[in-house]
């Protein structure tokens, strides 16, 4: 858990491989291995293997407020009808049990069945020595359990299973109680941490104190913690306000860098989690230092960097070819254009939700579920009228990740992901095409236009193109729309001719030609490719 921590924290905020140090020195950089422990030590307050705390016994629930009320009068008619089912089912069980443990007490002595009626009729924590003695001895004759009573009587396992099953139907209704998941220090003297001889856990060497790697403390003020309190540590803190030093020669130019490459599709630094020696040099090392400079000036403010960078001439450069400028800079290192990409998993799920008009921009709240279609596809849950909330809101499961977002290099965060990989292969065209999302999405949209401008073909058309591409359809390319779309009605209408529709043939084969026009450009390149 802490190697992991450690390789995140080096690989996205300070961009070294510090974790080629956990099992020797640096080959390449000046980190030794007792660096790699000192850094360790400063975790380790949180993350202790001698104080160890279960993940899951981590969740705090949310003391009372807004949040915890909703839920609670939301849970409160579910959880009242399954109290009522289960003391109605529990009325109609208790005679049954008293007779199968009538019965089975008739095989035993007459003495002992009275001693163990006795025992059965008294408090658990009230019973004598003997009856404790007894229930236990005949712990199988006294416990009867639903199952035996199942068996005995019939009507009654019919009965239990009903009411049992519209337990289960309400206890899926029930929102879970709001929840945070917390890392905190356990308190106290923080465990001593050791240099581990080959990263050995049971090869304990040398103690250590907490520190940061020795080769950054030029010009910085040094790692100190101050004032720990008897729930902390400061350990941590310190590390903090040691990262965010405004000379600091790698945090402020590496978070830049991976802002550059999430608009340009490569760092200025082409390896962001490596600027160490056998990284690669930046291709622009004055624009890198006066980035990192702008971003710690105004305040390490993300949203002003994304802004900067995007209003800037290298940004707003078109991506058309130019045969001149590629064999000039084939790799455009030298930013002489714009680089064509795909959008993000994300941001094709999402477009395709805004184009559509079935986002739902509704912030925060617990987590859209996810369903498992008869065909293996892993969908989220719309919800209605309400509409499909972004996908930073689907819930996420590594075993179980979006189908969309995994054809489309969702990335596999193990640890972390430090740069995204983007893959061009049939699986992406084959769900764009039959894939539900974008299909069902579609034909809402298309189901929109309809009632947006009845049965106008040529302004459907201007709309969609609007919607999708962001400008309206060339001369030819409205021929054309007009043309397929003939055409597809004509196709539509003769399928649901041989399938005996029962909706109106004509409107819904107007509806479903419009909709796989619709489906054609979500699934072209125009859309999935920002120009």
């Amino acid at each position: 858990m802490i190697a992991e921590e450690i390789e995140v924290l080096a690989s996205s905020v300070l961009g070294l491989t510090i974790g080629c140090a956990r099992c020797h020195n640096h080959k390449y950089d000046p980190i030794p291995q007792r660096d790699y422990y000192r850094l360790s030590a400063v975790l380790q307050t949180a993350y202790d293997p001698y104080d160890w705390l279960t993940p899951t016994d981590r969740n705090i629930e949310i003391p009372a407020g807004s949040e915890r009320r909703e839920v609670a009068d939301f849970n409160a008619p579910f959880e009242a009808e399954m109290k009522h089912l289960e003391a109605s089912l529990e009325i109609k069980a208790k005679p049954l049990r008293e007779q199968v443990l009538h019965e089975r007490l008739t095989v035993l002595p007459e003495a002992m069945r009275t001693d163990l009626r006795a025992a059965v009729a008294t408090a658990v924590e009230k019973r004598t020595a003997i009856q404790r003695y007894l229930a236990d001895k005949f712990q199988d004759t006294l416990k009867v359990t639903d199952d035996d009573l199942a068996t005995k009587f019939p009507d009654f396992k019919v009965e239990s299973e009903k009411t049992k099953k519209t337990i289960a139907d309400l206890k899926k209704k029930l929102r879970d109680k709001p929840q945070i998941r917390a890392l905190y220090e356990m308190g106290g003297e923080p465990s001593p941490a050791y240099v581990l001889r080959r990263g050995d856990a049971q090869l304990i060497g040398e103690s250590v104190e907490p520190g940061v790697p020795s080769a950054l403390r030029t010009g910085l003020e040094p790692y100190t913690v101050r004032s720990p309190k008897p729930d902390s540590s400061g350990r941590r803190l310190a590390l903090a306000r040691w990262l965010v030093q405004p000379n600091h020669p790698l945090t402020s130019r590496v978070m830049v860098n991976r802002i550059w490459m999430h608009h340009f599709g490569r760092g200025l630094v082409a390896s962001p989690s490596n600027f160490g020696r056998t990284g690669i040099p930046p291709s622009h090392p004055e624009l890198l230092d006066w980035l990192a400079t702008e971003f710690v000036r105004r305040g390490w403010s993300m949203k002003t960097m994304h802004r900067l960078i995007l209003t800037s001439a290298a940004y707003r450069q078109s991506s058309r070819f130019d045969a001149s400028l590629h064999s000039a800079d084939p790799d455009n290192i030298l930013l002489s254009r714009m680089p064509l990409m795909r959008m993000d998993a994300e941001q094709l799920y999402d477009s395709v939700l805004k184009v559509t008009g079935r986002w739902n921009p509704e912030q925060f709240g617990p987590p859209v579920p996810i369903e498992t279609k008869p065909g293996g596809e892993v969908v989220a849950k719309g919800s209605g009228k309400e509409g499909w909330r972004r996908s930073i809101y689907v819930l996420q499961r590594r075993t179980t990740p979006m189908t969309i977002l995994e054809a489309f290099d969702f990335p596999a965060l193990s640890p972390n992901c430090i740069q995204r990989t983007q893959s061009t292969v049939s699986t992406q065209a084959l769900q764009m095409m039959n894939g539900s999302v974008a299909r069902e999405h579609a034909r809402y949209l298309a189901g929109r236009l309809i009632d947006q401008f009845g049965d106008d073909r040529e302004r459907q058309i201007d709309e969609v193109y609007l919607r999708v591409f962001g400008r309206r359809p060339t001369v030819e390319e409205d021929k054309r729309a007009m043309e397929r779309l003939a055409d597809l009605t004509r196709r539509w209408g003769a399928d649901l001719e041989t399938r005996k529709h029962d909706q109106p043939r004509a409107s819904t084969a107007r509806w479903w030609a419009l909709a796989t026009l619709c489906h054609a450009m979500l699934s072209s390149a125009e859309f999935t490719y920002i120009d």
